[in-house]
C-alpha cells in the first residue's frame, strides 16, 4: 500500500478488517459486502433449464468483477479489499429442474475463491500488460482456500485450486502477484507454491513440510526449522540480496506498526473512494 499498489485480501481468520482499520473503511465496505451476499443468497431459488445459469454462482462471479474492476482503476484512492470467502453464500445448480424445482449446493471457500481470483485476473488484464506491481492477493490460511489436490474435501474444490492456480499464473504479466500465509505448505497447492520466489519458514515439525521446504531451502536448513524460537524465520529468494538462505528475527509487531504508520500515515477514510459497480 505505500508503493500505491492495491491489495485484496481473502481472509478466513477476520483478523485482517480490525488490524488493518486506519486503511480500511469498514462503513463503506459492510455497504458493498451486503450487496454481494445479497446476490449470492438470491441464487437459491433461483432454477434454470440449463445447469450452468441456475444458481448464484455467475451473477455473483459478475458482481465481484465489476466491483474489483471499479477498485483498481488508477484513480480509486482506496487501496485494500477484505473478503471472507465463507461469509458469502453462493448457490450452484447441481441438476436438471423437475417441476420447477433443482438440486441446489452451496460453494465451498476456495470456490469462491477462484471466483475472486479469476475475477481479479480479468480486472488487471483489461488494463494492459506491465512489468510493475499493481495488485497483491493475499491468501489467509492458505490451506484452506488453495488445497493441494489430496487435501481437497471433493471434486469441486481440487478444480477451484487448479483455477485459482491458473490466475495466479497468468496474471504475471499484469502485475498481479500473491501471498501466501499458512501453517500447512504440505496442504497448499504446489502448482502455487512452486511459483513462489520469496519463502518465510518459520517453525514447523511437520516432516512433509520440511520435505517440501527442501527443496527451497536445502536440507540442512530445513532441519532447523523444528528448533526455531517464536518469531525466527528462514529467509530466502529474490527478496533477499544474499544468496543463501539467512537465519532472521522478524520485527515485533508493536514496534513495526508505529515505525510504519509514522512513515506511512493511514490515509484520511473520509476522502477514500470506492466506485459502485456499474
Amino acid at each position: 500500500m505505500a508503493n500505491k499498489i492495491k491489495v485484496i485480501c481473502l481472509d478466513l481468520t477476520n483478523q485482517y478488517a480490525s488490524e488493518l482499520s486506519p486503511y480500511y473503511d469498514m462503513e463503506v465496505e459492510k455497504e458493498s459486502l451486503g450487496r454481494l451476499q445479497a446476490v449470492g443468497q438470491a441464487g437459491k431459488a433461483k432454477v434454470e433449464k440449463n445447469v450452468e445459469e441456475g444458481g448464484s454462482r455467475q451473477t455473483f462471479a459478475k458482481a465481484i468483477a465489476e466491483e474489483l474492476i471499479g477498485f483498481l482503476k488508477p484513480e480509486t484512492t482506496a487501496r485494500i479489499k477484505i473478503y471472507n470467502p465463507a461469509q458469502f453464500e453462493v448457490w450452484r445448480q447441481d441438476s436438471k429442474p423437475f417441476n420447477n424445482t433443482a438440486s441446489m449446493a452451496s460453494l465451498t471457500p476456495a470456490e469462491i475463491t477462484n471466483i475472486i481470483s479469476d475475477a481479479t485476473l480479468q480486472a488487471v488484464s483489461g488494463l494492459g500488460m506491465t512489468d510493475r506491481a499493481r495488485v497483491c492477493l493475499v491468501y489467509e490460511e492458505a490451506h484452506s482456500l488453495v488445497p493441494e489436490w489430496n487435501s481437497s474435501v471433493g471434486e469441486g474444490d481440487r478444480t477451484a485450486a487448479n483455477g485459482t492456480a491458473r490466475a495466479i499464473l497468468q496474471g504475471r504479466k499484469y502485475g498481479l502477484g500473491c501471498l501466501l500465509i499458512t501453517q500447512r505448505t504440505a496442504n497448499v497447492t504446489k502448482t502455487i507454491l512452486n511459483q513462489c520466489n520469496t519463502v518465510f519458514a518459520m517453525r514447523t515439525f511437520d516432516d512433509t513440510g520440511k520435505d517440501f521446504l527442501a527443496n527451497y531451502l536445502g536440507r540442512e536448513y530445513a532441519n532447523v526449522l523444528s528448533t526455531l524460537q517464536e518469531r525466527q524465520a528462514v529467509f530466502f529468494g529474490r527478496s533477499s540480496s544474499c544468496e543463501n538462505p539467512v537465519l532472521i528475527q522478524l520485527n515485533d509487531r508493536g514496534d513495526f506498526t508505529r515505525v510504519f504508520r509514522s512513515s506511512n500515515p493511514p490515509p484520511s477514510l473520509a476522502g477514500v473512494e470506492t466506485p459502485s459497480p456499474v
